[in-house]
């Protein structure tokens, strides 16, 4: 029979799968208000605004992940790492995607 209580491996787990959420809520989230409002961001707001929400989820999970009750000191560097890894590679495609698609947002000089 198994156990009640989900094992070590299973709360890092539904960490990062909530981290994730957390991440993604607060892009989409984001462009929906924006969007309601009628606001349009130029380029290279758009790009510095993936930017800022990527530091401002870091200082999030590096704050409250560490402080987790339920994970074991072991666990915490670890999965406080891999969420603010995750912030800045979901969050830093939106600027990729950006700049793939339109080019850069200023003159380059060669």
């Amino acid at each position: 029979m198994r156990a009640l209580f989900p094992s070590e491996g299973e709360i890092v787990a539904a960490l990062v799968v909530g981290g994730i959420i957390v991440i993604w809520l607060a892009l989409s989230g984001g462009r929906a208000l924006l969007n309601s409002a009628g606001i349009e961001l130029h380029r290279p707001a758009l790009l510095a605004a993936a930017i800022v929400l990527a530091a401002f989820e870091t200082l999030l999970f590096g704050l409250t992940v560490p402080a987790a009750p339920l994970l074991e000191e072991s666990q915490r560097g670890l999965a406080t790492g891999l969420l603010i890894a995750l912030a800045w590679v979901i969050n830093g495609a939106v600027p990729i995607r950006l700049w793939l698609r339109a080019g850069a947002p200023w003159p380059i000089k060669r």
